[in-house]
């Protein structure tokens, strides 16, 4: 068997790695999902059923990668138009020195009820590296401000902010930190009195928040359902078959043929992405193992030189250069041995 280059590897991991992001993305879009983070991640839609918000509150079709996050960057089906600036929503987000950043999925959401029924705007994110260098955090906040800025325009025109739509930017951590996994963390705006009375209503102020969903093993189960159906989804352990009746069984996700494909292919990439970076694990600390060894090797045979020196013994210095036995039987006499 040819050793695949740690280059080659790399790049067969990014490969998979990249698959299982747009499959995961894939399954993320299906509205019994969304419904289900929805229900589970939104005071909104808290009070409803599964069923009620994927039949009245999921209207328009996910976007999918296709919008930039960045204002100066075009969107992925977009050709640019100098005397456009907006077309509906904006997912992608990027800057003209950096390559193209898009939202995963975007959708627009509806609360019913009322004289005008409350229009939401959703950010779906995976996040593979829950500790990419900066607070993860932060950047949903970025993502929120960018899905406010962006309504200018579209929702709303000249000084009409009370049409503001709220905005949500949810993170799903499928691979965490053991301290972090099995964990949910909401980051919203609120008032604080600081001197006097205020009637300021929430709904002028709570207009952006960022969940962040921290998964973990499949086998603990959670208070949270939505833990246990993410964690389920995105297990590596459970086999397709299980996975997909005990997705129909426990919450009610009914398996067409599309999504029981999508399901498979999650399972097959989350086994190949394990594969590798065992693989590559193991060879690395063999690698390691071995630099190690060397290092260790020659400090014992300095030692042995030096005592040889020391004793005069010039002879016996040239000749445990070439002879192993011999320089064994010299390092048991002198005591020299692996610590």
């Amino acid at each position: 068997m040819v050793r695949q280059t740690d280059i080659a590897q790399t790049i067969d991991l990014a490969l998979d790695k990249a698959k299982y992001d747009e499959c995961a993305k894939k399954l993320l879009s299906y509205k019994s999902i969304i419904a289900w983070i929805l229900k589970s991640c939104t005071k909104e839609f808290s009070q409803y059923s599964i069923a009620f918000i994927m039949d009245h509150c999921l209207k328009g079709k996910a976007e999918i990668s296709q919008r930039a996050v960045h204002q100066d960057q075009p969107d992925r089906e977009e050709r640019l138009d100098g005397d456009q600036r907006i077309d509906g929503l904006n997912t992608q987000a990027n800057s003209i020195k950096e390559q193209t950043v898009y939202y995963d999925i975007r959708l627009e959401a509806c609360v019913p009820g009322g004289y005008e029924p409350l229009q939401l705007i959703i950010n779906l994110e995976i996040q593979l590296d829950d500790s990419p260098g900066y607070p993860l955090v932060a950047r949903g906040f970025y993502y929120c401000a960018r899905m406010i800025s962006e309504q200018y325009g579209t929702v709303f025109t000249k000084e009409h902010y009370e049409k503001l739509r709220k905005v949500y930017s949810i993170w799903i951590c499928p691979d965490p930190a053991k301290k972090r996994q099995n964990g949910i963390s909401r980051y919203h705006t609120v008032k604080e009195r600081v001197y006097g009375n205020s009637d300021v209503k929430p709904d002028s102020y709570d207009l952006m928040e960022v969940v962040i969903l921290n998964l973990g093993d499949t086998d603990e189960k959670c208070e949270k359902e939505i833990l246990n159906l993410l964690n389920l989804l995105f297990s590596s352990s459970v086999p397709p078959e299980e996975k997909k009746k005990r997705l129909d069984r426990d919450f009610k996700i009914a398996m067409t043929e599309e999504f029981e494909s999508e399901v498979d292919k999650m399972c097959n990439l989350s086994d190949a992405i394990e594969e590798l970076a065992i693989q590559r694990g193991m060879e690395k600390g063999m690698e390691k193992g071995m630099q190690q060894g060397m290092q260790q090797g020659e400090e014992l045979f300095a030692k042995l030189i030096q005592k040889l020196f020391a004793l005069g013994r010039t002879e016996d210095v040239k000749r445990v250069a070439e002879d192993k036995e011999y320089r064994r039987i010299l390092m048991e006499e002198f005591s020299i041995q692996k610590e």
